[in-house]
């Protein structure tokens, strides 16, 4: 039985790169990107938690359960009223 030879496959991978270049704009423009983004994010939290305290506190200092006697501080900031 005789076989005939095999003809050899080319492929031309060297025509396109497989992957865009990259520059350093490129990078520089991801990391801002990155940066923003978690700053954003911190903010958000930031403001969230602050939020939460406030509220928690102004909670505590006007329940008339708590009675007079309180481990908080007062600065006496309150104004006058006429």
């Amino acid at each position: 039985m005789l076989q005939q030879p095999l003809a050899p496959i080319i492929i031309d991978v060297a025509s396109q790169p497989a992957t865009p270049e990259i520059t350093i704009v490129d990078v520089l423009t991801g990391v801002f990107g990155f940066i923003g983004a978690i700053a954003g994010v911190a903010v958000a939290l930031a403001v969230l938690f602050a939020g939460g305290l406030i509220l928690l506190r102004h909670r505590r200092s006007s329940n008339p359960l708590n009675g007079t006697d309180s481990a908080a501080t007062s600065l006496g900031l309150h104004l006058p009223s006429n």
